[in-house]
């Protein structure tokens, strides 16, 4: 009942999130209410699991002195310092909210700052022209970039502007569309494995069947 249990539980909870869905008797009998609120504690649970996970592996990081280990530390007593405060504060607490705001938020905005880097160092290796579709990307990016940046708009005057507009809002939504129907259509494939006991890899089995 180690792997049946889970895949039972898994089956009934799809069930009713379909029933209360799709069919007006779910809808009326309300069956996701209690469904959410079972979400919110495996949810809880969860989050409280990890917390754990991440103690145990970098307490035992800083037993074995593994590199970077002092880093370790700061995220423990990071961690468990606000974790401590925010049970006093509680979500509202003045400092609570403020440490959040004045470190998180400036830490986040680093973080994007060095990842637009990454994604120049990225652009300049796809950008190399070597087939149709490398060269259909650069041009689009070109365009793009001109009709962003206030050079496009002394090169070319407004035709900078309309030409990045019409890429951005035509030829990208399109194809964004397309690959969100994708998903849609592989989120559903595997729901319905899963659902069939045919996808079992989230239970520790070996994959599909």
């Amino acid at each position: 009942m180690r792997k049946e249990g889970p895949m039972i539980l898994t089956v009934i909870s799809s069930l009713v999130v379909v029933f209360s869905t799709y069919f007006f008797l779910g809808q009326k009998w309300n069956l996701m209410e209690p469904l959410n609120n079972w979400f919110q504690i495996s949810y809880a649970i969860a989050l409280a699991l990890g917390f754990v996970n991440l103690t145990v592996i970098h307490v035992k990081y800083i037993q074995r002195k593994r590199e970077g280990w002092f880093y370790s530390i700061v995220l423990l007593l990071c961690m468990y310092a606000y974790l401590v405060l925010g049970m006093i504060q509680t979500q509202n607490g003045l400092q609570f909210d403020w440490i959040y705001v004045n470190a998180m938020s400036p830490l986040s905005a680093t973080m994007f700052s060095l990842v637009a880097f990454f994604i120049t160092s990225a652009a300049y290796r796809a950008f190399r022209i070597r087939t149709k579709e490398a060269t259909i990307l650069l041009v689009c990016a070109l365009f793009v970039m001109l009709g962003r940046a206030p050079i496009g708009d002394a090169i070319w005057g407004n035709w900078s502007a309309f030409v990045s507009k019409w890429v951005m809002g035509t030829l990208n939504v399109a194809g964004m569309r397309g690959i969100n129907l994708g998903i849609a259509v592989g989120g559903f494939a595997t729901a319905l494995r899963i659902m069939l006991g045919l996808e079992r890899a989230h239970i520790g089995g070996s994959g599909t069947q």
